[in-house]
């Protein structure tokens, strides 16, 4: 066993429009770091520090240590583990903030204590902790977080990872106001209409066979979100006026990242997705809307030991 490591774990985009609760990718930015140290009592695990959030330091009510205490539960308590979390992605940002802490603890537990489990295997742990907060174990955020990459999550088996869109420029932006989950589920309708549910599967083939043909720009193409973006699009400030600016100035896709508030939008150049940029922090400088804006690309990394 080690007595320390640090671990970086990626920002995830979930849903990517087409794959509801069954889609997700890394990203290449953000990402946030956490510290795991051994220490002397077996089983227990304790929050050492938060920095950067306001999270609960007490181990049952913290996704970390509950992903982490599963996980060395399972491997038979050898030791205790002492967290310190670097949180640089916003809790409730929608874009994987729980699922980055979960996954870079059920990772650094893995490396802390040379168990040699495979990122896909640290999910059930890693769910254990996102559940938590979430409610539901749906893997479209801590299953790219652990893997990397693109990844589809079935309704049964293992996650599936695909070949990422390599081309892709993402601009990320999080409005920095509050979504409540609940509420972003509350507005999704119960049932859809056959011929929308049908489209938006023959969308989502669309995007897996683009991504297998190494088109970049089929894939961007394919996100078109049928089901949910238009019934959450009301809950994110400015929504229409970022998606109309987004698209005007370069975006070939785009939308909501999980619950939301933060957007996603796909360019196919790094100049392109700098006028996205731009033209989206002028807009919420407009609105006097506190805000964060992240230039991305796919992570082909999930979490890892610095």
């Amino acid at each position: 066993m080690k007595t320390s490591v640090e671990m970086w774990a990626p920002a995830t985009v979930a849903n990517l429009n087409v794959g509801f609760d069954s889609l997700g990718c890394a990203l290449s930015a953000p990402g946030e770091r956490m510290v795991l140290r051994r220490i002397d009592n077996r089983g227990e695990v304790r929050i050492a520090d938060v920095h950067g959030a306001e999270l609960d330091l007490h181990p049952e009510r913290n996704v970390a240590s509950i992903a982490a205490k599963s996980l060395l539960n399972a491997l038979g308590n050898p030791c205790g583990l002492e967290l310190e979390l670097f949180k640089t992605i916003l809790p409730g940002s929608g874009i994987g903030s729980s699922a980055a802490s979960a996954a870079a603890a059920a990772a650094g537990v893995n490396a802390i204590l040379e168990a040699g489990l495979r990122p896909d295997e640290l999910i059930p742990f890693a769910l254990d902790g996102e559940s938590f907060a979430s409610g539901a174990r749906h893997a479209d955020n801590v299953a790219p977080a652990l893997m990397g990459g693109m990844v589809v999550c079935p309704p049964e088996g293992a996650p599936i990872s695909i070949p990422a869109p390599s081309g892709w420029h993402m601009v990320v932006l999080h409005p920095q106001v509050t979504i409540r989950t609940a509420d972003s589920r509350a507005v999704l309708p119960s049932d859809v209409k056959l011929t929308a549910a049908s489209k938006q599967a023959a969308w989502f083939a669309a995007f897996v066979a683009a991504c297998y043909e190494r088109d970049d720009a089929a894939a961007a193409l394919a996100l078109e979100d049928l089901l949910v973006g238009p019934h959450r699009g009301a809950l994110i400030p400015h929504f229409m006026e970022t998606r109309e600016l987004a698209f005007r100035h370069g975006a070939r896709a785009g939308g909501i990242s999980g619950s939301g508030p933060s957007t996603f939008w796909v360019a196919l150049s790094k100049d392109s997705a700098n006028e996205i940029a731009g033209s989206l922090k002028d807009l919420m400088v407009d609105k006097g809307l506190d805000h964060s804006i992240h230039l991305s690309a796919v992570s082909a990394r999930g979490a890892y030991e610095i």
